[in-house]
């Protein structure tokens, strides 16, 4: 019979439809639902029959976290500071020749795990063999939307169409359903259009999704109109790319028009508030997107982009990033981002009927974040209820206690239940010096810039 666990006493926040908020609340998880939501002594008076109990006094109960925007990695800290083209033609497509099955494989293994550890119950990754980054997911307990760096430029070393199809084919559906595969695009410049047609009849032909990296830079309007004779957006448009099926990350750099398009076709958007920031990329224009329909989660970006998978630090970013361009400080409040973390997340990977939320009948991916910090006291309750402030702005990755995905307890006070944490530590820190020894062979001659006058 399936395992039945109560948490009780808790701060309850469901992110639900009607955004309840149960001070002293309570979750009941049997299997890999959640079976009841509530105040604590509501629930206790049903007396179900539990093999565990939590006592969640001092700690937020919140949904797990949707990073709707990762990269796998190994590299990170090793070029930065740099503009994004150099630091791409230089440091990154050169990186992706030397990545191997193993190599994918540990990389996932680092990056899920610090996911995890951080809160993140679900992520999005776009990486290179992925039937490796799947293995990554069983093992570690995660759930996760796969969609491969492919591309037809032989200039770069990314997966084809073909070998996305056939991940879609034997991995879709993997590790008890927690493995959704996707169709990538890298970067539209980076295919033809033989190869974004392929994608876009594969998922209708699958009846799976699209994820790809669009108006990053204002460098892309340039490309676009040398390429196609039009925006970016504007161009996904006419392949027929854009819709509800689709996540596109960045889109710091968009037209009215094409703001517009995202909205009508109620396409996702990935905004990676830090990562954009640290490469100097530009603002994604939240708030005008959801006002004209589309849906916006967040991400971190890859290691290497951001140099965290730390969710938590992408929520206080995403909201002061809105606020300090605008000069208005009312701009994406707490509990909208919160949202963004949560719910939005889950829609842009076509979960949200599943996670995103805690609601009886949803699954049980869920997070205990203790508040019993420095630096989230005072913890008040009625009129100043100040919890999902502190879950925004003052919490850090390492608050998260407990961890559940599944209905399955993945962490349990700070430990990875399934996974040696200091054997992928060690095995990463092993392999990295002859992966960056290696990718010198093809790395083009750098360019030496003129030194800039004082």
């Amino acid at each position: 019979m399936s395992e039945t666990t109560l948490i009780k006493n808790g701060i309850v926040i469901t992110v639900d439809r009607n955004r309840r908020i149960f001070e002293d609340g309570a979750v009941v998880i049997q299997g890999d639902r959640i079976i009841d939501v509530g105040k604590t002594h509501q629930v206790l008076k049903k007396k179900y029959r539990v093999d565990r109990v939590i006592d969640a006094r001092k700690k937020a109960v919140i949904p797990g976290l949707v990073n709707t925007h990762i990269h796998s990695d190994l590299i990170r800290g090793t070029a930065d500071d740099m503009p994004l083209i150099e630091w791409l033609d230089y440091y990154i497509s050169p990186w992706h020749w030397v990545v191997t099955p193993e190599i994918a494989h540990a990389a996932a293994m680092l990056t899920y795990a610090e996911a995890l550890k951080s809160g993140t119950t679900c992520l999005a990754d776009m990486f290179r063999y992925m039937h490796r980054c799947a293995d990554a997911v069983k093992e570690i307990g995660i759930r996760a939307v796969l969609a491969p760096m492919a591309a037809d430029s032989p200039v770069h070393k990314y997966e084809s169409f073909e070998d996305n199809e056939k991940l879609v084919r034997s991995r879709n559906g993997y590790a008890q359903g927690r493995v959704k595969v996707w169709f990538g695009i890298e970067w539209a410049f980076y295919s033809s259009d033989d190869h974004i047609n392929k994608v876009v009849d594969g998922a209708k032909k699958y009846h799976t999704g699209i994820h790809i990296h669009s108006s990053e830079v204002k460098d892309e309007w340039q490309l676009a109109m040398k390429r196609f004779g039009k925006h970016p957006i504007e161009a996904f448009a006419d392949f027929g790319l854009l819709g509800k099926n689709t996540l596109i990350a960045h889109a710091c750099w968009l037209t009215e028009r094409e703001r517009q398009l995202l909205g009508q076709t109620k396409t996702n958007i990935a905004h990676c508030a830090v990562s954009n920031q640290k490469l100097a990329d530009g603002v994604c224009p939240v708030p005008e997107l959801i006002k004209y329909g589309a849906n916006v989660g967040l991400g971190t970006d890859g290691l290497k982009e951001n140099n965290t998978a730390d969710m938590f630090e992408v929520m206080k970013f995403a909201s002061l990033l809105q606020k300090v361009t605008r000069l208005d400080a009312t701009v994406l409040p707490a509990y909208q981002v919160l949202e963004m973390a949560t719910i939005k997340g889950a829609k842009s990977l076509g979960w949200d009927k599943e996670i995103g939320s805690l609601e009886v009948g949803k699954k049980a991916d869920l997070i205990l974040v203790d508040l019993n910090k420095l630096r989230t006291t005072p913890v008040i309750f009625g009129e100043f209820f100040n919890v999902v402030s502190h879950l925004v702005y003052a919490c850090h990755g390492d608050d998260v206690e407990t961890v559940f995905v599944d209905g399955r307890m993945v962490m349990e006070n700070h430990v990875l239940k399934n996974v040696d944490e200091q054997q992928i530590i060690d095995l990463a820190t092993k392999i990295t010096p002859g992966i960056l020894e290696r990718r010198k062979q093809f790395q083009p001659r750098k360019k030496v810039l003129p030194a800039r006058k004082r």
